[in-house]
């Protein structure tokens, strides 16, 4: 067990933000809260999945809709309170902690504020290592473990309760009841024992995210490659972005011309998250390893949505988690899964 404080939502906020591979969302408001969130209840004990009796419940959560309209339409803070008094009272299960579906971008700190106001331990593992787009592109997904009943609750007190239904239905249902529900709301997945967790779960996941956000802090671009395996793609200008439908999300790609040669060009496919990264038609990284972007000289996260001309980027790869790099976890969320005819490639990095 370690503590998480409320000096600590910086780091894991800019950790977040990277993980979600240009997509998760802004972390800006959800890390007001979350530290709004510690500050008032305290440090937060963040759990290994082992310290769990093995027949405890945890159940993920996280955001689900548009974090832009989250930002402008901020929750009342009863949600997480709702959804498992909600998710109690229609399973019979307590809930003896909470983890992230996805510990990356927006609701990496969104399961630490529910955490902290529930005053239960944090589990410091998820569903995914990273962000994707669906509901259903998880590893509970993968190993076959239920997801339903799922809670959705949003900030005028409205709840649904969605049950007999795998991810792939429920990630259609709720993005349908978030349309009604005012553009998005606080989902809370089934209650997960802890041996399931501890057989399935991506862990160590929150411990990753706030120190690759220390790292981020310090401007240390190097240190993200030795300590956590990550790989330089490119440096470059953003010379072009073109949006559109990809799939069911809204992305599109952008054009990055080389900094130091002008006649090298990597051009970024992105569905929410980054997807591809490619140059002269050869494939230098794509999904589901976690291409991020980071101001050049900076080490400041860049989501999809802030792409622009003239922005500098270092453009860089993470590696996933070692189950997205089976023929099943490829055939779930790999290049093809978005409509990428190519092959997954490990990144190779690049000047």
């Amino acid at each position: 067990m370690w503590q998480l404080c409320a000096d600590d939502v910086p780091a894991l906020a800019a950790g977040a933000a990277l993980l979600g591979g240009g997509g998760g969302g802004s972390t800006r408001a959800a890390a007001l809260l979350a530290g709004r969130a510690l500050r008032v209840a305290g440090p937060l004990d963040v759990i290994d999945v082992a310290e769990l009796p093995p027949s405890a419940h945890a159940a993920p959560l996280g955001l689900v809709g548009s974090v832009t309209v989250f930002e402008e339409k901020p929750p009342s803070g009863a949600e997480v309170q709702h959804a498992v008094t909600a998710m109690e009272r229609y399973t019979g299960v307590k809930l003896d902690a909470v983890l992230p579906f996805e510990a990356a971008g927006v609701n990496a700190l969104l399961a630490v504020t529910a955490a902290a106001s529930l005053q239960v331990p944090l589990v410091d593992a998820d569903g995914m290592g990273r962000a994707f787009p669906q509901l259903d592109q998880t590893v509970f997904t993968l190993h076959g473990l239920p997801v339903s009943p799922m809670v959705l609750a949003d900030d005028k007190g409205s709840l649904a309760i969605l049950d007999g239904v795998d991810g792939f239905l429920g990630e259609r249902l709720a993005r349908s009841a978030i349309v009604t529900m005012g553009g998005w709301a606080l989902l809370l997945l089934a209650p997960q024992l802890a041996a399931d967790l501890a057989r399935c779960s991506i862990t160590s996941t929150v411990r990753r995210a706030l120190q690759l956000g220390e790292v981020l802090l310090r401007n240390d671009l190097p240190a993200i490659m030795s300590a956590h395996g990550g790989r330089v793609l490119f440096q470059g200008r953003v010379v072009e972005v073109e949006r559109g439908p990809r799939g069911r999300f809204g992305g599109g790609c952008a054009v990055l011309r080389h900094l130091g040669d002008r006649d090298r060009l990597l051009r970024l496919e992105f569905q929410n998250e980054n997807m591809l990264a490619m140059e002269d038609g050869e494939v230098r990284a794509c999904v589901p390893d976690i291409i991020g972007l980071l101001e050049a000289g900076r080490c400041v996260p860049v989501t999809s949505e802030e792409l622009r001309y003239g922005l500098e980027l270092d453009v860089v790869a993470l590696p996933c988690a070692p189950a997205w790099r089976t023929p099943t976890g490829l055939g779930l969320v790999g290049p093809r899964a978005f409509g990428y005819n190519v092959a997954y490639t490990i990144p190779k990095a690049g000047p």
